[in-house]
């Protein structure tokens, strides 16, 4: 036999036969970006929680995979950035949810006003954002502090 002629299967690709997330969609797996159809109308907020149920139910698919590690352990740099693989979520994700974690928004999206919401002690907040009586009656507590504290200063010597 004519050993040009027989197709060699590559070492090891035989894994991705026999992984649960054969035939399953591919969304579920893949990072979607802005531009994706599935999420191009989405906001940054809901275009991150859209991924993050994906990246769930990926992870429930790969839990009972019988290739698991085979998965993760071939799985280049790049398939990990932008894919589930081995149950853990791409890196892109981790990137984004870091990003909103600093910024709370991302950069160049313009600031809406927020939602209407009610502080920890119960003042009604219109359009969202900080309670400016609990943030004064703050202040005054920290102005107390202080000049407590440069009384005693004063009072031991203390310029």
């Amino acid at each position: 036999m004519n050993p040009f002629l027989t197709v060699e299967k590559e070492v090891g690709s035989e894994w991705a036969s026999r992984a649960n997330c054969k035939g399953k969609a591919f969304e579920l797996f893949e990072y979607q970006e802005k531009d994706s159809p599935l999420t191009k109308d989405m906001k940054f907020k809901e275009r991150l929680a859209f991924n993050y149920q994906n990246f769930e139910l990926a992870a429930e698919i790969c839990i009972e995979c019988p290739v698991f590690f085979e998965c993760g352990s071939s799985a280049t740099t790049e398939d990990k950035y932008w894919t589930v693989r081995g149950g853990e979520p791409p890196k892109r994700f981790d990137v984004e949810s870091e990003q909103l974690a600093r910024s709370g928004r991302p950069k160049g999206s313009k600031s809406k006003p927020g939602a209407p919401r009610t502080c920890k002690r119960g003042h009604y907040l219109p359009t969202g954002g900080r309670c400016k009586t609990c943030k004064r009656e703050q202040n005054t507590i920290r102005q107390r502090e202080a000049r407590r504290k440069a009384r005693e200063a004063a009072a031991d010597g203390v310029s």
